[in-house]
């Protein structure tokens, strides 16, 4: 049986891309120490956990077991690649070879490394694809004419910054930008753009038009939405089949019980 190599970061979505996997063939993994949840041991067949940064460490450990193909999936604070904590010469080495250090551009060069050694990496979609977002409006609540005019606003201009490597939201309210994200990720987007905008905002997250689909895909999941709920958000805008949202019945809830609109577009 040919095993499925599974780069794993943080939050759930590895634990449940590893079920899923095991379904029909064998996992090993490589965990990120400090950011991959411990659980992920229960799951796979063989893990190696190392530090951010020891690729070649999680290569060989691939190679070792005759993995030809691996997915990414997980979260990695870009923070980690400004501060560069614990990195190895070799990862600093990849660095300095890339002009910009945004999170897209690194984890193309890690894929290109690891196509170099023989080992593909590949969309891992299909072991997570109940949680990605069908399209059309998710709750009860319809956007309004005011609030879709918003939503496009906000999709032309996220599309924008994620042709830059940017970010992939935008916090908008009446044809104003409030918040773009960058390194300090979508929640405290939210926060600093609800802080200007008060009570409504929209907040629209979508992938880059160039968006490599083998990693950094977008999700939202219970604590986005918690938050949205507390910020008194009007709008949730993602994009269908592109998006994934976690635990999505319970997430739905939350925004049904808050009286948010979650649209897919």
């Amino acid at each position: 049986m040919e095993k499925l190599g599974l780069i794993a970061g943080s939050g759930p979505l590895p634990l449940i891309s590893a079920r899923e996997a095991k379904r029909e063939t064998s996992v090993v993994a490589v965990a990120l120490s400090g950011y991959t949840s411990p659980e992920l041991e229960n799951l796979v067949d063989k893990i190696c956990w190392v530090k951010l940064g020891e690729l070649e460490r999680a290569i060989k450990f691939f190679l070792s077991e005759g993995v030809k193909r691996a997915v990414m999936i997980g979260k990695i604070p870009q923070s980690v690649l400004l501060s560069r904590t614990g990195f190895t010469k070799e990862a600093d080495s990849l660095l300095a070879r890339l002009i910009s250090k945004q999170t897209e551009s690194v984890l193309r060069a890690v894929a290109k490394e690891l196509g170099e050694r023989g080992i593909e990496l590949v969309d891992g979609r299909k072991y997570f694809s109940t949680g990605l977002a069908a399209k059309g409006t998710l709750t009860q609540r319809q956007p309004t004419n005011e609030e879709l005019k918003d939503i496009e606003f906000g999709k032309i201009l996220v599309k924008e910054i994620g042709r830059l490597d940017i970010g992939q939201a935008v916090v908008v309210k009446r044809g104003i930008v409030l918040a773009v994200e960058a390194i300090e990720g979508t929640d405290e987007a939210i926060k600093r753009g609800a802080a200007l905008g008060g009570e409504g905002v929209i907040v629209v997250k979508m992938s880059k038009p160039q968006q490599d689909m083998r990693f950094d895909i977008p999700v939202i999941g219970k604590e986005t939405l918690q938050l949205l709920k507390e910020v008194k958000a009007a709008v949730l805008a993602i994009e269908a089949e592109r998006t994934v949202i976690l635990d999505k019945e319970e997430s739905l809830k939350i925004a049904e019980e808050a009286g948010i609109c979650v649209v897919a577009l």
